[in-house]
């Protein structure tokens, strides 16, 4: 990882690409890192910010690039005196870190359990987990490290009663929503656990609509005995939404229980614990990029159980990690959406596309830049790779282009011969810079082969160029040929036989007639062509 990168990431700009990596575990190789493009930071901040476990990512050398908060609070440290510091001084011993790191560099990961040092030189168990991502198109090796305060696992496991097992499917969870692809089944598995924690006899995940009037239940648990309701929506009129919904629309926790209250409320309730069979309920808002867009919902059917405050704290720290998991879903798909967007947009176009970052990788290249490679007979896998690898008969002339345009910040259009092999081409090519925080980050190059257009071009000027040169000869020899007939003229005059002079003027005057015709239509001819010359 380059300084200037190490750089970008400790102010926030960048971040680290790759899922969450819990103890055990480790991110897909090959995944993007940061600097890809503006959008993707911005979704792996979002997913690195809202982990609940500690992350932060690691160069080759073994200095910290970027942690989040959970992180830095878990250790004690602010983000600027990590940053550009040793990995190891979050381990007890430095050896021991440097043992990690390297078995992460030469396996691809490395998870377990060490000795931590907070920056008050306090002592902790700490399970980490070290994995290694590679960036496609530079081939750096970049480290994520993981890590949960086990510590604190092993105080809920000493925890007493139901409480305890509640805290251990709690912290149980991050664990679970490490890979995006699996997010359903680790949300109906939180479900599972949570409920039999806290005895509850259904734990289930609804989701308003956009208007707000239609509620669907996605994901459920619920005992054998219960009827599941996955799947049912329930209709809200818009004028009239029930006080429960208005109250977790506005972001509060609600507890409807069997508690007698006067007034419309109370009524509501007992109408609502009556349609669903139970003696309480306690819903948790669900919120995504900050607006609740749904709930959590836990059911009770025994008599006298309560939920304790412990317990609503627990579990509305249970629905924050949800929230988390599908905001980081609901991020990479708008990504990727719109990533599939720009290539559908830019396979559509004739002429060859592609952008560039600042080292020359090539990271879109629409169907055409494509085709014209296997036309050449070159590598058309292009994506990830540099350019002038992937199109090797570029000059030097070309890099000083784009170095022009990168350091510039302006537009830049050329056209100029290309030859490769016994094939020689004309390229018209127009590169324009992509801004990211004030400086180029991109460039996209728009080219077209107009060899075939350059060649008909320059047979249309040798055409013109004959065309005019032919009319030029012609009002020469127009010329010429008035010139005899007034020497023939002249004799005839000077002829005794007034009969043959007549004849001949008369011939003279009807050559002349000829040719004053023949300068008409020259005329005419040359405006002609210069018509051509101009709008052709």
């Amino acid at each position: 990882m380059d300084p200037h990168t190490t750089n970008r990431l400790a102010t926030g700009e960048e971040h680290g690409d790759g899922p969450d990596c819990r103890e055990g575990e480790s991110s897909v190789a090959g995944e993007t890192p940061a600097g890809i493009s503006g959008v993707t930071a911005a979704m792996l901040r979002q997913v690195i910010e809202t982990s609940l476990s500690g992350i932060c990512i690691v160069d080759r050398e073994g200095r910290i690039a970027f942690a989040n908060a959970a992180l830095l609070a878990m250790w004690g440290y602010d983000l600027q005196e990590m940053v550009g510091k040793p990995a190891t001084l979050l381990w007890l011993s430095p050896g021991e870190g440097q043992d990690c790191i390297g078995c992460a560099l030469s396996a691809g990961r490395w998870s377990g359990t060490v000795a931590a040092r907070r920056r008050d030189s306090s002592r902790f168990d700490a399970g980490i987990s070290v994995s290694t991502v590679r960036d496609p198109g530079t081939a750096d090796v970049w480290l994520l490290l993981s890590c949960i305060d086990v510590t604190v696992r092993r105080k809920a496991e000493d925890a007493p009663g139901h409480h305890r097992s509640l805290e251990a499917a709690v912290a149980a969870m991050p664990a679970r929503f490490m890979n995006p692809a699996e997010i359903d089944p680790a949300i109906d598995d939180s479900l599972e656990d949570l409920g039999r924690a806290c005895g509850v006899c259904r734990a289930y995940l609804s989701l308003f609509n956009d208007p707000r009037t239609l509620l669907g239940t996605t994901h459920e648990w619920c005992r054998p005995e219960r009827n599941p309701r996955r799947g049912e929506s329930r209709k809200f009129p818009s004028s009239d939404l029930p006080r429960w919904v208005v109250r977790i629309l506005e972001g509060e926790t609600v507890l409807v229980s069997g508690a007698s209250r006067e007034g419309r409320q109370s009524r509501e309730e007992r109408e609502f614990l009556k349609r669903h069979g139970v003696t309480a309920t306690l819903m948790v808002p669900l919120r995504l990029n900050g607006a609740v867009v749904g709930f959590v919902g836990f059911d009770r059917d025994t008599d006298g159980a309560r939920f304790a405050d412990e317990d609503v704290a627990l579990l509305s720290a249970a629905v924050h990690i949800i929230a988390g998991a599908l905001d980081r879903k609901q991020s990479e798909y708008i990504f990727r959406e719109s990533e599939d967007l720009y290539q559908v947009v830019l396979d559509a176009i004739t002429d060859t596309v592609t952008v560039v970052d600042t080292r020359f990788t090539l990271l879109l290249a629409n169907d055409a830049f494509v085709a014209w490679c296997e036309d050449l007979g070159l590598e058309t896998n292009v994506v990830g790779k540099d350019l002038f690898a992937v199109l090797p008969f570029l000059p030097p002339a070309t890099r000083q282009m784009y170095e022009r345009v990168i350091r510039t910040g302006r537009p830049l259009t050329s056209e100029r011969p290309l030859t490769f092999g016994d094939r020689t081409m004309i390229l018209r090519e127009m590169r324009v810079p992509i801004f990211e925080h004030g400086e180029v980050a991109r460039v996209v190059t728009v080219s077209r082969d107009v060899t075939a257009q350059r060649e008909v071009e320059d047979l249309k000027l040798k055409a013109y160029t004959q065309i005019e040169r032919n009319m030029e000869q012609f009002a020469l020899l127009a010329d010429h040929i008035r010139n005899p007939l007034q020497a023939i003229m002249g004799r005839a005059e000077l002829l005794d036989d007034a009969a043959a002079t007549e004849k001949i003027r008369q011939q003279v005057q009807r050559i002349n007639g000829i040719i004053d015709q023949l300068d008409g239509r020259w005329a005419e001819s040359r405006k002609l062509s210069m018509f051509w010359r101009k709008y052709s």
